[in-house]
């Protein structure tokens, strides 16, 4: 049986760099060790719950998508460069064990203490080269997942123009709701939708 990602994590994980108000964070848990290990795939560090998260490349990957989020296998890959992550496995038994918390935040409302969604996963498997670390990943203690429950869509932002969620200071007087017009008036950061998605947008 294929492990299930939430539609949410989909659609965070797909978000087009540099044009969304969203953020990947990826806690990692290695069995032995008093210390996380905070990562957010972004170009800088972050602080989100009184902690720091370090901005670290990782992106999930082996996805085979039926527009419903369901996959025969999901695998985060993570830069190995630097070698601190496998250090922290090698002290920890090569990874046998660990856990891994994936979430979705807003950037620009990094005082917000909970994340718009949050996926917990079992590691089966650690595979280790120069270049990455690779997490095989199966269904952990789902129960404690949280999933908004709404619709994503692919290319047409859900929020009232000028809203709250929107909060564009633009002059213009109309939008509609792409991201040609977000970023016409120079509020692509905030754009709602999610281009990496199925069409039609999903529901969680």
């Amino acid at each position: 049986m294929g492990v299930t990602l939430s539609s949410a994590a989909v659609a965070c994980a797909n978000k087009v760099d540099g044009d969304g108000a969203y953020l990947a964070l990826l806690e990692i848990i290695i069995p032995g060790e008093a210390e996380h290990i905070y990562l957010v795939r972004n170009n800088e560090d972050i602080y989100w719950r009184n902690q720091l998260w370090q901005a670290f490349p990782f992106t999930l990957s082996d996805r085979k998508d039926d527009n419903k989020g369901t996959l025969s296998n999901i695998t985060i890959d993570v830069d190995n460069s630097t070698r601190d992550l496998e250090y922290y496995l090698n002290q920890g038994g090569g990874g046998a064990g660990s856990k891994v918390i994936l979430r979705c935040v807003r950037s620009d409302d990094l005082t917000a203490t909970e994340p718009d969604f949050e996926e917990y996963f079992s590691v089966k498997s650690t595979t280790v080269t120069e270049s990455k670390v690779s997490f095989s990943l199966g269904n952990a203690y789902s129960t404690k997942s949280r999933r908004p429950w709404r619709r994503y869509l692919k290319n047409t932002c859900p929020f009232k123009y000028k809203g709250v969620r929107c909060g564009c200071t633009s002059s213009l007087a109309t939008c509609n709701h792409t991201l040609a017009d977000c970023r016409e008036r120079g509020n692509s950061k905030r754009f709602g939708a999610f281009p990496g998605i199925p069409q039609g947008g999903v529901y969680v």
